[in-house]
């Protein structure tokens, strides 16, 4: 199986203090890898690190992270900006904070557009419509005519995932997409997101604490603990019979251990 996303030896500190120990991991094409751990393992450092999205004083020391044969550690700001949206979609904890509160919806779906090619503003409006359409967003002219603070956490989530989905990535990276949303809409936003992933074949890093979510999403999954993986594999092989003792721990806490279901197919959910 080939791979969209490897990184290897990827180390990241604050300061004098190291957070990401030489860590490395892959997302196969087609496939959606689950990175679990607790609050403080690193996740969200790991994957801001290789986004180019590290804030100082975090800053990357070592490593590689290879995406379709492009070292991303090793670009520029500006060239990693157009990667960054165009052929990598970011979806964040809080959509609030990835919409811009002054500027409409509209706008800011054209801004993005244009950002990566030629399109007009009424192209771009099309496009728009048919994104929120696709994630079940009703009277979308109404919500591109209006701003991020008229929308629910649940509605600003979606239309986060639909301006993604618009620059059609290759990969998906989703950092703890429903942390902000109540558990009646995390569910939905959850199926909505492997809907999209799973009809169109593109592939998917999640971010999450939950064993559950990782179990019935992913097909793959790597474990990290005080910025460190400590174990990875399939889901089916790693929760059905799990080597390392944090794991053990962690399936242990869970209210329910997940039971992964086998699947030949890397389109099914597991």
């Amino acid at each position: 199986m080939s791979d969209i996303l490897t990184v290897d030896g990827l180390r990241a500190a604050f300061g004098s203090r190291e957070v990401v120990h030489g860590i490395g991991f892959r997302v196969g094409h087609g496939r959606a890898v689950g990175l679990v751990g607790e609050t403080g393992s690193g996740k969200s450092v790991t994957v801001r690190s290789v986004l180019g999205l590290i804030r100082p004083p975090g800053r990357v020391t070592a490593g590689s992270a290879m995406f379709d044969g492009t070292d991303l550690l090793k670009l520029p700001p500006r060239q990693m900006r157009r990667i960054r949206g165009d052929r990598i979609g970011f979806i964040a904890q809080n959509p609030f904070g990835a919409l811009n509160p002054i500027l409409s919806i509209r706008k800011q779906f054209h801004i993005a557009m244009r950002a990566h090619r030629k399109i007009s503003k009424e192209e771009s409006y099309e496009a728009a419509l048919i994104g929120l359409r696709s994630v079940g967003v009703a009277g979308p002219e109404r919500v591109l005519a209006g701003h991020a603070h008229e929308l629910s956490g649940g509605m600003a989530q979606r239309v986060v995932i639909a301006l993604v989905m618009s620059m059609d990535p290759t990969l998906i990276v989703a950092d703890e997409p429903t942390t902000a949303l109540d558990l009646t809409v995390q569910r939905q936003v959850l199926d909505l997101i492997d809907g999209l992933i799973r009809d169109t074949g593109r592939s998917m890093l999640l971010i999450t604490h939950d064993l559950g979510v990782v179990a019935q999403y992913c097909q793959d999954v790597v474990v990290m603990n005080a910025g460190t993986v400590v174990e990875s594999g399939t889901v089916a092989d790693v929760f059905g019979a799990p080597e390392h003792p944090y794991t053990q721990q962690l399936l242990a806490a869970s209210a329910e251990t997940p039971a992964a279901k086998p699947s030949e197919d890397p389109h099914v959910v597991a």
